[in-house]
């Protein structure tokens, strides 16, 4: 008898892939977050972070970035195979996925799936 994670094909964790670009030139030193998990990063060439959350967990990304002119990072988010940035950067704070200034760069979700079906227009999963 199959349990009912395998019964329905059911995953019970997201894997969440974040790529971070550093455009143009030089490092960038960033504080990234991931729900309670912290990262110093000195990000000097593209830098793949992988974080695994359970299904229904929420999703909190922050970061914050110590540049010079002109240093930034491009944020690409995948979760679970599903490219969610820069697709729906207008939902971020602020929203964009270039990250040039001092302050915190944040996006949410609060149940990954449910929020997928909503935000690409499928209704809402109840």
């Amino acid at each position: 008898m199959k349990n009912f994670y395998e019964a329905t094909v059911i995953k019970p964790t997201l894997k969440v892939n974040i790529v971070l670009h550093l455009i143009p030139v030089g490092s960038v030193k960033t504080h990234l977050k991931i729900n309670d998990t912290s990262y110093n990063l000195e990000i000097t060439k593209e830098q793949a972070i992988e974080h695994q959350v359970k299904l229904t967990d929420p999703i909190d990304i922050q970061i914050q970035v110590d540049r010079k002119h002109p240093e930034a990072l491009v944020v690409k988010l995948q979760i679970d195979g599903h490219e969610i940035l820069p697709k729906y950067q207008f939902l971020a704070n602020p929203p964009t996925d270039y990250v040039d200034f001092p302050g915190i760069w944040a996006f949410k979700i609060p149940n990954f799936y449910i929020w997928l079906h909503e935000v690409s227009g499928q209704g809402w999963i109840v």
